[in-house]
């Protein structure tokens, strides 16, 4: 195993009461800066009567209206382009991105120069140093770039500090493939879905990419890096260590994991992280799973306050084997509260459902998730399709046998399964769309 490294020790491991007075001050001054700068800010804090100097503790941030993605959309619909959320002008703007749109418009992303170049920088050095990357790897970056933020704030910062990157935009998977061999790339990032499709792209093409000098693969865009088969999966298929990265367009990258990989660390320094009940939006305890509420604590083209990320975690706050004093998130994200949904009295996260079919040989990575209507009397439908034209129809009724028993002992209740025929099922590059509810 590598040895621990920080990017800034005495600010990771800092004890907890030191962090909170941190993350006090810093939260008092982006909350000040936003309601001078920020209209919807200023109009929604004088609509809810409160200022920043109202928070005097920690626990009074729980009196601060929440933001949340709809009204990013309706100010920009409202404000074309950028809406009045924005705290700088446009000309200041270095780089602008958009969200992928998957659960509504996108909303149009700028970054000022100091947030593209230092902020940016700063966050993804806690990354680089906690996966155990140094200036000697080589980052192999294999994304369509465009205005889907994806990688492009890794791949600078990284560039930055001294990485050599190799750009795989514009590329088949099969060109991709090749170059991780000649340029002798010894870190890749991904969606844990295309990470797990290169594989099978390697296989087809007679290598194995566990054979390659990639030792280091960083998966974000979907909670699979921290899904137990999934990541093993990853790691099986690229002999190397599999690093979560969790973090939106909208607010930035917030979450890694280090090398023990006992779960996702929040940089702790530059977000204020909440875990809130889905329903009442009260505190839940460490350990239970709620929602995550976050605060940007320093960016300044457009810090979000009080943000609902709509992802479901489970805190836990205990000094981690790496020495850092950071809340990680067991089990990085589980999921969605707008994916969560309930079939036969039970609360279905499709990284459960995702965490089965992985363990299942005979089946290839890609799935589906059918959700009835409630009401419809229709039962819950898995896609699956074979691992490849070569599993026979024994080895076919034998791996579904095993996994309605495995699906039924985890999640309580049996499903429908629908065979697709090999490689008929959606590939994705970016974010899989996998849950498919019927109308």
């Amino acid at each position: 195993m590598n040895q621990v490294r920080y990017w800034n020790k005495e600010l990771e491991t800092m004890s907890r009461e030191k962090r909170e007075a941190l993350q006090l001050e810093r939260f008092r001054e982006r909350m000040a800066y936003v309601y001078a700068k920020s209209p919807m800010y200023k109009q929604k804090y004088d609509e809810a009567g409160i200022k920043p100097s109202d928070i005097k503790t920690l626990s009074d941030i729980s009196s601060v209206p929440f933001t949340v993605k709809e009204e990013l959309r309706e100010s920009q619909k409202r404000k074309p382009p950028w809406g009045d959320f924005m705290c700088v002008p446009p000309e200041e703007g270095v780089r602008v991105f958009q969200t992928t749109g998957t659960t509504g418009i996108p909303v149009k992303v700028m970054l000022n120069k100091k947030d593209w170049t230092v902020h940016f920088y700063e966050q993804f050095m806690h990354f680089m140093y906690a996966y155990g990357i140094t200036t000697s790897d080589i980052l192999y970056v294999p994304f369509g770039y465009g205005l889907y933020i994806a990688w492009w704030g890794f791949q600078a910062a990284l560039e930055q500090a001294g990485v050599m990157i190799v750009p795989g935009g514009a590329q088949s998977s099969k060109d991709r493939v090749r170059n991780i061999f000649d340029w002798g790339a010894t870190v890749v990032c991904g969606t844990p879905t295309y990470l797990l499709h290169l594989g099978e792209v390697a296989s087809k093409m007679g290598v194995s990419l566990a054979e390659s000098q990639v030792s280091v693969i960083v998966a974000a865009g979907e909670p699979g890096a921290n899904v137990k088969s999934t990541k093993q999966a990853i790691e099986s298929i690229w002999g190397g260590e599999c690093y979560d990265d969790i973090g939106s367009s909208e607010i930035s990258n917030f979450g890694f994991e280090c090398i023990f990989q006992h779960g996702t660390h929040v940089n702790e320094n530059m977000f204020y992280a909440e875990c809130l009940h889905p329903d009442t939006l009260e505190p839940v305890k460490d350990g239970e799973v709620g929602e995550l509420v976050l605060s940007n604590l320093c960016t300044e083209t457009m810090p979000l306050i009080r943000y609902r990320i709509k992802d479901l975690v489970k805190f836990n706050r205990e000094t981690c084997e790496c020495g850092r004093t950071f809340l990680r998130l067991d089990g990085g994200i589980l999921g969605r509260s707008d994916d969560m949904f309930q079939f036969a009295g039970v609360n279905v996260f499709p990284s459960a459902i995702e965490n089965v079919i992985r363990k299942v040989d005979a089946f290839s990575n890609e799935y589906q998730i059918v959700v009835p209507k409630m009401g419809s009397g229709k039962r819950l439908k898995i896609r699956v399709e074979p691992a490849s034209d070569r599993v026979s129809p024994q080895e076919m009724k034998q791996a579904l046998e095993q996994f309605i028993d495995a699906f039924k002992y985890r999640i309580t209740f049996t499903p429908e399964v629908e065979v697709a025929e090999p490689e008929t099922l959606p590939r994705f590059e970016l974010k899989a769309k996998r849950v498919i509810r019927d109308e």
